[in-house]
């Protein structure tokens, strides 16, 4: 049985809500924060950006399906005075996912001038500049400043934010794929559908404001065509330097006819 994992994050929650369920086939498995370790050599994964990087032994990328959003996203830094008023310091990473820190390293420093003094996961009180990814980064700020990494990014490439990337085995068969594809898309569709309920139980779990969610999940694509594809490799090639990230030549495609 071919195995489907699923990161479970804010951009894959339509397509969790369609996969999941009393119904739902045993072969899916949606796991928070996925990443590459997690991924056997003959599962399927949806799975973000930069885990691709460690997978190229085992996996090819599928050039059809993917989640990408452009000019506003949920990834967001915080910072208790302006960033323009910020040249140097440590930076949190506060319990975000691979694509959040190499849109982090890309953007900081390119985009608001801030040199990161060093990159911390866990809070020691030395940070004054604090990246967040999901609902937490749509949530209002009670003080200080916060800024989308998102649109940062669009300003600064004009691309869009290419979050996951579906990694295929690199024996799967044609009809495999075709079968996963199909699979993500109607839970898609699916997820989509019930959008009111998704919605709901998202916001009972923040305080994001309505409107806010909608817009954002409003603005998701699913499927990768050749802009997608190079925004894709444009976020490893900016923001994998000092990670654990490889930096890639190419994402390995998959090749079709």
């Amino acid at each position: 049985m071919t195995a489907l994992l699923i990161d479970q994050a804010l951009e894959t929650a339509y397509i969790v809500a369609g996969l999941t369920g009393d119904d739902a086939p045993g072969d899916v498995s949606v796991r928070p924060r996925l990443m590459a370790a997690d991924v056997g050599p003959n599962d399927f994964a949806l799975i973000q950006t930069p885990e691709i990087g460690l997978l190229t032994e085992t996996h090819v990328v599928d050039p059809a399906f993917g989640i990408s959003t452009a000019e506003s996203g949920a990834i967001a830094m915080r910072t208790p005075v302006r960033p323009d008023e910020i040249e140097r310091a440590s930076i949190l990473l506060y319990d975000v996912g691979s694509t959040a820190e190499l849109l982090a390293r890309a953007t900081l420093w390119p985009f608001y001038g801030i040199e990161a003094a060093n990159w911390l996961r866990d809070p020691d009180g030395s940070s004054s500049v604090t990246i967040v990814d999901g609902l937490a980064a749509l949530e209002p700020v009670e003080a200080g400043f916060s800024e989308d990494l998102v649109r940062a990014w669009y300003i600064l490439t004009e691309q869009p934010v290419v979050t996951h990337l579906l990694a295929i085995p690199i024996g799967a068969t044609d009809e495999d794929v075709a079968a996963i594809r199909t699979r993500l898309t109607d839970a898609t569709a699916a997820g989509y559908a019930a959008r009111r309920d998704v919605r709901k139980a998202l916001l009972e779990e923040s305080s994001v404001e309505p409107e806010r969610l909608v817009d954002f999940l409003a603005r998701l694509r699913y499927e990768l065509d050749a802009g997608t594809r190079t925004a894709a490799y444009s976020i490893i090639a900016r923001g994998a330097g000092g990670t654990s990230y490889p930096l890639l030549r190419a994402i390995p495609w998959r090749e079709t006819e």
